[in-house]
């Protein structure tokens, strides 16, 4: 038996119905969102107080782009969806920066998802939910947020932003624009700013954000063990069974023992994340048991 320490590749078990439907209630999220005009007296970097925003601007959304896992992993790009501000042409006309149609769209994805996939997701569920408490709506029903940088705290790199970590790790990137100008065009009511904009809003879903958290899932952290009763124990990333070995793992330093997970498909071992006399051992969290490596 020789030691190999390459990664399998990421492969859910979508022949269980369980798994379909955790994939179908597990959606990708982005937003783009709008400048604020302020009045300074200079350049460069500083702190600019809330009484110099100009009076009526505010942050909103210009565009949002999302999809399924289930439609990303057997449709690729084409499982993404996508709304503009300029897709309501009476509103838009009125006020480019009109993010109300945006936000209903949103407002039913977010109510219909258990679990919201994003990269910095404090952004994006910030500026979202933000908007709908402005609006005076109600918050939608309750969902899992699995932020893919917050996720990959304590795996060290050069830079955790989505286009640095798409390059590196896929050898995909992010849609190209212009910078700056593009956000003015929007601000401005231009239509073809605003159709780069989604085009780059898009971009953000399958080719990086969707293929980012596929390379990096088996090294989270966030891993539960789900008993299914008579069907026995799954892992809740992947979808495949796991086993119960009855060897505990053996903390050397604290003597502790943990129960140990195997999951035969990719080869990986995980351990529970509270030791066999905590009372919290057997709730199903789970950890990757990086010391056994991977044996095949």
């Amino acid at each position: 038996m020789t030691l190999s320490i390459e990664m399998p590749e990421f492969k859910p078990n979508t022949d269980r119905p369980h798994v379909q439907n955790m994939m179908k209630k597990t959606v990708f999220v982005d937003i783009e969102t709008s400048l604020i005009r302020a009045y300074t007296f200079r350049t460069g970097l500083q702190g600019i107080n809330v009484d110099a925003v100009v009076e009526g601007d505010q942050t909103k959304l210009l565009t949002a782009a999302w999809g399924t896992w289930w439609d990303l992993y057997n449709w690729g790009a084409d499982g993404v969806e996508s709304v503009s501000n300029h897709h309501r042409k009476a509103a838009f006309k009125k006020d480019p920066l009109d993010d109300t149609y945006v936000l209903r769209k949103l407002w039913k994805v977010l109510d219909e998802a258990e679990v919201i996939v994003a990269h910095n997701a404090a952004f994006d569920r910030g500026w979202i939910e933000g908007r709908f408490m402005d609006l005076g709506w109600k918050q939608p029903s309750k969902y899992y947020v699995y932020c893919t940088f917050r996720t990959l705290h304590g795996l060290n790199g050069i830079s955790k932003k989505l286009d640095y970590l798409s390059q590196k790790l896929i050898g995909t990137k992010k849609v190209s624009h212009e910078g700056l100008p593009l956000w003015i065009g929007c601000s401005n009511g231009d239509v073809a700013s605003f159709d780069k904009m989604e085009e780059y809003n898009i971009g953000d879903i399958y080719d990086t954000l969707y293929k980012v958290f596929m390379r990096t899932a088996l090294y989270v952290n966030r891993i539960k063990a789900i008993d299914l009763g008579g069907q026995g124990i799954y892992c809740s990333v992947t979808g495949h069974p796991l086993e119960l070995l009855e060897e505990p793992y053996r903390n050397r330093l604290t003597g502790l023992l943990y129960n140990v997970y195997r999951n035969d498909f990719y080869n990986l071992e995980y351990r529970d994340r509270y030791n066999i006399r905590s009372k919290k051992s057997g709730a199903g969290f789970i950890t990757p048991l990086i010391t056994t490596g991977l044996r095949f």
